[in-house]
């Protein structure tokens, strides 16, 4: 699913996050920006979405989301400990309520890590803490992306319907 001016997804974690007076960053790699864009096509976006973030090469995470090389390296940019740690990390230096993270691998050849085309680690993380997941998704690179989008979304409005 592209960016579409009726994303009932995107619409409904605006009108939760809208709901409890918070606000959501969103630190993303592999997806480059999809889950920010479906958040910020919501009309009135600003009073909920603070931030995204596209760090996508290695080395411009640790600025930019505040992990260090050194643990992205022992634990892999592409798992559960890895984005648990960045959503956290966003979290706190934005100030918000909510932080998704995101990180895969999207293909078509496998670079480096030795995880699969279409492993992908996500992460929320919200005042009861991050919970995050591994997932494994099938279809073209940009199919990945909104995989990997739609799947963050819905972790964001499951943990916000379930008052997380």
């Amino acid at each position: 699913m592209s960016v579409r001016e009726d994303d009932a997804l995107a619409a409904r974690a605006g009108e939760l996050l809208l709901a409890r007076g918070a606000r959501v960053a969103v630190a993303e790699s592999t997806a480059g920006g999809l889950i920010s864009a479906r958040l910020i096509s919501v009309p009135g976006a600003s009073k909920w979405f603070d931030r995204g973030l596209v760090a996508y090469a290695l080395a411009s995470k640790p600025d930019a989301l505040g992990v260090s090389l050194e643990f992205l390296r022992e634990h892999g940019a592409v798992g559960e400990r890895a984005v648990a740690a960045i959503a956290a990390s966003v979290r706190d230096r934005a100030g918000v309520e909510y932080a998704l993270a995101e990180s895969g691998m999207a293909g078509p050849v496998r670079g480096r890590s030795p995880k699969p085309v279409g492993a992908v680690a996500l992460a929320l993380a919200g005042p009861a803490g991050v919970v995050s997941e591994e997932a494994r998704f099938e279809g073209s690179r940009v199919a990945i992306m909104e995989h990997i989008a739609e799947r963050a979304l819905q972790m964001l409005v499951a943990a916000l319907e379930d008052g997380a």
